[in-house]
Order: C-alpha cells, then sequence, then structure tokens
C-alpha cells in the first residue's frame, strides 16, 4: 500500500491511496468509491479480492473523511460533486481503461461518472446504487435543517450518536438482513475495530452538505442508454435504497447485468462477500464488445 496521496480541486480535497496488483499479470485499474458516511479504510474487507486483477485505487467520497470541503458555506451541486469525483478518478488512476467500483453514493457516482466520460471507463460495478431523491424517513429533517440554517442540530446529534457505544455496529446492523449472523463473523469484528477510528473522524456538516444534495437529485436521465459495461448489485431486502429504484434502472438501461441477492441488506459486498465476490469475477473476467458499439451483453 502506497502513502495516502491529496488531491485538490476548486472547493475540495480528496485522498487516496494506491494498492498494487497481487498479479504481475493483471492489467486492470480498480477504483473504489464508498457511500455517505463511509471513510478511509471502508474497502478493506474487499481489497485483497480486487488486488487479483489489478491495481487498486482506494478513492474517498467528496466531503468524507479524510476529504474536505474547505468552504462549506458555499453548499454542493451535483454538477460540482460528479465533477470533483471524476477528477479524482483522473488524478488517482489516468484517463483510460478504469475500472469503477462504488457502493450506495458512490455506486451512484460512478454509474453516472462512466455515463458522461464512457471513453475513459472500462467497467462498472455499483452496489446498491442511489438513484434520485427525496432522501427517506429522519434524514430528511437533516435535510430540511440544512436549508434552514439550522444544520448545527444535525451536527450536534451526530456527534452524540458517533459517541454511543458500538455506533458503528449499530449502524452495520439497521442495513444488513441477519445482524446476528454478520456480527458473528470474526472478519467483520476485525473491520469494525480497524475501521471505527476512522469513521469517528467524519465530519457531520459536510455528510450533511452530501445528504442535502442527494435530495435534489436524479441520475436517470444520465444513465439513460449508457454505454458502459455495467454490472449492478443489490440485495432484496434492502432498507436504505428502495428496490424499485433500482429495477427502473435496470429497465431502462439495456447495457447493465443485474444480481439481487435474497436474505441480503444494503452492504452486498459484505454481508454475501463470497457470493458477491463470485459475480464480480464473472464480470471482470467476461470479454465485452467496445463501449462505442451499442450492445454488450
Amino acid at each position: 500500500m502506497s502513502e495516502r496521496q491529496i488531491y485538490n480541486w476548486k472547493n475540495h480535497r480528496l485522498t487516496y491511496v494506491k494498492h498494487k496488483s497481487l498479479n504481475p499479470k493483471a492489467k486492470e485499474t480498480i477504483v473504489l468509491i464508498g457511500g455517505w458516511c463511509s471513510a478511509a479504510g471502508y474497502w478493506g474487507l474487499n481489497i485483497p479480492f480486487f488486488r487479483q486483477f489489478g491495481d487498486v485505487v482506494e478513492l474517498d467520497l467528496v466531503g468524507h473523511y479524510p476529504a474536505e470541503i474547505f468552504d462549506q458555506k458555499k453548499g454542493l451541486t451535483l454538477q460540482d460533486f460528479l465533477e470533483t469525483q471524476a477528477q479524482g478518478i483522473w488524478a488517482s488512476a489516468g484517463e483510460k481503461d478504469i475500472t469503477l467500483v462504488g457502493h450506495s453514493t458512490g455506486g451512484m457516482a460512478v454509474l453516472a461518472i462512466a455515463s458522461l466520460f464512457p471513453q475513459r471507463i472500462k467497467q462498472v460495478i455499483s452496489i446498491a446504487p442511489f438513484v434520485h431523491g427525496p432522501v427517506p424517513g429522519i434524514l430528511k429533517i437533516g435535510v430540511m435543517g440544512l436549508r434552514a440554517n439550522l444544520g448545527s442540530f444535525f451536527d450536534f446529534g451526530f456527534k452524540i450518536g458517533k459517541a454511543l457505544p458500538k455506533a458503528l455496529q449499530i449502524g452495520f446492523s439497521y442495513g444488513v438482513y441477519d445482524s446476528s449472523a454478520f456480527h458473528a463473523r470474526e472478519e467483520i469484528k476485525q473491520f469494525l475495530k480497524d475501521y471505527n477510528p476512522q469513521f469517528e473522524c467524519l465530519n457531520p456538516r459536510q455528510i450533511l452538505m452530501i445528504l442535502e444534495m442527494l435530495d435534489r437529485t436524479d441520475i436517470r436521465p444520465l444513465v439513460f442508454g449508457n454505454q458502459v459495461p455495467t454490472l449492478i448489485m443489490r440485495g432484496e431486502e434492502d432498507p436504505i435504497i428502495p428496490g424499485k429504484d433500482v429495477m427502473e434502472l435496470e429497465r431502462t438501461t439495456p447495457h447493465v447485468k443485474a444480481v439481487l441477492f435474497s436474505e441480503c441488506g444494503h452492504f452486498v459486498h459484505m454481508e454475501k462477500q463470497k457470493a458477491a465476490e463470485k459475480v464480480m469475477k464473472d464480470f471482470l473476467l467476461m470479454k465485452k464488445v467496445s463501449a462505442t458499439k451499442r450492445s454488450f451483453f
């Protein structure tokens, strides 16, 4: 693993870490982007798998630790978000034959960026992607608070939440189908122990800015007609991303291979790790037609 690198773009700072391929013959360049409330180390369980296929780059999601938004009074648009995330990809991985992998908000980002820059992206794996707003439930309260200049209440509540015993475990428990089985796994216990110090560094105002942007976001017009080979994986029991939203992408975008995992929640790549990695391996190794042609499946 290389030292963490810093990249500044306009009002943003992104960081990334590179991991050399475990297979000298593997030539892929794979960029991993986490979801909302992710932090450095989020892909720890899956990096050894991806390193079998090439060099791997762990890239921050915009606004998520160690990433920074310098002037938080400027707000954030979808265009700003995608531009910054894309520039971070080019800076860390080059501008040709890139494999993008993203989860949740990161899954949304990789779908949109591949649609905007099909000549630069070789293929995409999107896991439980966010598709369009509004954001649901109690999260909407935080969004409305920020718009009413009351974001400090969210900041305070988030800080209290992080301070609760086993706050990280509680968050993952909500997102998975079988929390008891999930937390009984030794590799999950070690992952949470290693990941928690990074999670605690998240800046509540910055992630609230991302949430407010998501509330106004709709990537369906961008993704429709996407020419880049794409795998979408999602859990049948995802409590966070409505299945109908992802199914709409699967129906209206012909260049998508969709896989649904039963008895699985939002964190497909962790909860069903072996099965998910088998599906991703098959996708990464399959022969694909150039993105300039009409179809590849």
